[in-house]
């Protein structure tokens, strides 16, 4: 499939500056102007503290009252006109989340692990009750992997057909020609085998308006199509550990949103050969045809290769349906303004995002403050190896720093590293050098130099054939090396070519090598059981604009200004900041008004669900 002239403008200016264009809607926030070199500079709050609100209605309140100034996910469409009611809270909307909510099916369990009865159940399923039911038109019709926002590679426009409109007859058709048949008794179907069926299509209990609405009608689909069917709350822990472990399970509904646009993330999540590795292609997707072509991603070495994979996967997988996508939607999000101003619109973290606590500042633009944000679950730990919560991940990405982020825009922004360079070697291998920046300390006062980051990947690679995920996309990606022939110089190496090993070498949280090489007291076998915060005595040094300060394991966490931040500001410390603080730490605020309770009270729970590793975080 060749480029089209959209994708071909957008590759050219990959090629020029090596950075992806973010081209979704913006945020309808006050934008601030931000430039490479002042974005790291801050913070200006000296706190961020991340409080526990489980539920959408206790959320409601927190931000009416001004217990929080942020939360952290999406708002359901009839809770927009009560915040906007309130003159000190605006919403924002207009952005088209990066991101999409699906069912996933178990590829190795009957009748799943069928690609006629994936596909009939594909064909029965409306997706427009889905857009009009469940988010009121804020949502848009989506049916490729790649999600819509990814203009550099989604060929959804150009799929040869859509899941969009329920066609049943269609879909029982398909079951009829399989052999699909009835039981006599119950009238429901069996497999071809004349097994009895049953599909339970599980969901969380803290989203039983978007997840539990988009799971019953799946149940309704499956129903039309003859199948037993229920829905099933799940706890988060429970349904998760059946994704990760790879568990028993029919069916289950939960969301993805992606930080960048890269899709060699695509191999473990979909690759033969990580259908029983843990943490990793939670369908049990297995597929020769798919194998070859997502080994064609990895190996893409520009452009145009990298598109021709990425949209030949599309097309395949719309026929053999391993997930179901449900929907993409808008993202809706409260925030104050009546503390803090600057927001900045970031397109894959949003309003909650690591660029907002570092940029905000008072109204009066001084230094200081604490700024509270909402998180609706308990962090898992802030083991950077184990967790896959979207809200550790809100709170460790203050405290953990790449070479490159990724930017507000989705493009990679430099943070640890001033630049780099990339070369071919005439052995085929592509090597990165890195500029590291020379001002970086660890917490505890360690300078930070490129032997952190190259023993991070040493670490990532040796710990791979102990369980921990980290390295696994490394090792797909044929790492040769990486180490430090100066303090501040980094050098990666990778077997072969790729288009995408700037991000493989780039974009992963750089570890202090004095706190976790052999004898320092963490060592290899002790990647899983760290468990920094939770456990006083692992240690927990880190570099980044925060350091972690307190806890209250379910209530709170707090995270202070390091001030050993390489980019603080120079004036930082000149204002006293004049918070005051409860023992615990957490600021004083006001306190609920229970007349807002009455108002919120009509509201139902809404959570966002989010997914994976480094680029995918699940969350409620």
């Amino acid at each position: 499939m060749n480029i089209n002239r959209r994708n071909r403008l957008l590759a050219i200016t990959f090629v020029t500056a090596f950075l992806f264009m973010a081209l979704s809607p913006a945020l309808s926030v006050a934008q601030p102007v931000f430039t490479l070199e002042d974005l790291n500079v801050g913070p200006n709050v000296d706190k961020v503290v991340f409080k526990v609100i489980a539920t959408e209605d206790n959320m409601i309140l927190a931000l009416q009252s001004g217990a929080v100034d942020i939360h952290d996910s999406f708002v359901e469409p009839t809770t927009v006109p009560i915040f906007e009611a309130d003159p000190n809270i605006e919403v924002s909307e207009g952005v088209l989340r990066n991101g999409y909510g699906h069912i996933v099916m178990n590829n190795a369990k009957s009748p799943t692990n069928w690609t006629e009865f994936r596909r009939a159940f594909a064909l029965a399923y409306d997706k427009t009750r889905v857009q009009s039911e469940v988010f009121q038109g804020l949502s848009q019709l989506h049916d490729s992997l790649v999600v819509y926002t990814n203009d550099l590679f989604c060929i959804e426009d150009d799929l040869p057909f859509h899941y969009y409109l329920p066609q049943v007859q269609e879909g029982n058709q398909i079951l009829n020609d399989t052999g699909f048949g009835f039981d006599p008794v119950t009238g429901y179907r069996t497999d071809p085998n004349g097994n009895p069926i049953h599909i339970e299509v599980a969901y969380s209990p803290s989203s039983p308006a978007i997840a539990g609405g988009t799971a019953q009608i799946g149940v309704d689909a499956l129903r039309a199509l003859h199948i037993s069917a229920n829905t099933n709350q799940e706890d988060f822990n429970t349904y998760s550990s059946n994704l990760d472990q790879h568990g028993d399970y029919d069916m289950i509904f939960y969301a993805t949103i992606f930080y960048g646009k890269t899709l060699d993330y695509l191999v473990t999540r979909y690759g033969s050969e990580y259908a029983d590795v843990p943490y990793q292609n939670p369908a049990n997707f297995r597929n020769e045809t798919i194998d070859r072509i997502l080994d064609d991603i990895v190996t893409a070495r520009n452009y145009q290769e990298a598109f021709d994979a990425c949209a030949e996967f599309q097309l395949e997988m719309q026929n053999l349906v391993p997930i179901l996508i449900t929907y993409e939607n808008m993202y809706l999000q409260g925030y104050r303004t009546d503390k803090f101003k600057g927001h900045i619109a970031d397109v894959g973290r949003y309003l909650n995002s690591k660029w907002n606590m570092q940029k905000l500042i008072k109204l009066d633009d001084t230094y200081g403050g604490t700024l509270s944000v909402r998180i609706g679950q308990e962090p898992d730990t802030f083991n950077l190896f184990t967790s896959n919560s979207g809200y550790t991940s809100n709170v460790y990405s203050t405290f953990w720093s790449m070479l490159y982020d990724f930017g507000p825009d989705l493009d990679p922004y430099p943070v640890l590293a001033e630049g780099y360079t990339m070369e071919v070697l005439p052995n085929g291998h592509q090597k990165f050098t890195f500029d590291i920046i020379q001002n970086a300390t660890w917490s505890d006062g360690v300078p930070f130099t490129a032997e952190d980051a190259a023993f991070t990947f040493t670490y990532d690679m040796e710990t791979l054939p102990l369980g921990n995920p980290s390295g696994a996309s490394l090792a797909e990606a044929g790492f040769v090396a990486a180490y430090a022939p100066t303090p501040y110089t980094l050098v990666v190496e990778f077997a072969r070519e790729s288009f995408w090993n700037f991000f493989n070498a780039a974009q992963i949280y750089i570890i202090p090598k004095h706190i976790f090489e052999p004898g320092a007291g963490i060592g290899y076998e002790g990647w899983n059981t760290w468990n920094p915060g939770y456990n006083p005595d692992d240690p927990f040094v880190t570099l980044g604009p925060f350091k972690f300060t307190d806890m209250e394991a379910g209530e709170f966490y707090e995270v202070s200004i390091d001030p050993l931040w390489a980019y603080l500001p120079e004036d930082r410390f000149a204002t006293p900041d004049t918070t005051t603080t409860t023992p615990t730490g957490v600021p004083t605020e006001p306190v609920f008004d229970a007349t807002l309770a009455i108002v919120a009270g009509a509201v139902g729970a809404a959570v966002v669900i989010l997914v994976g590793g480094f680029v995918l975080l699940r969350q409620k």
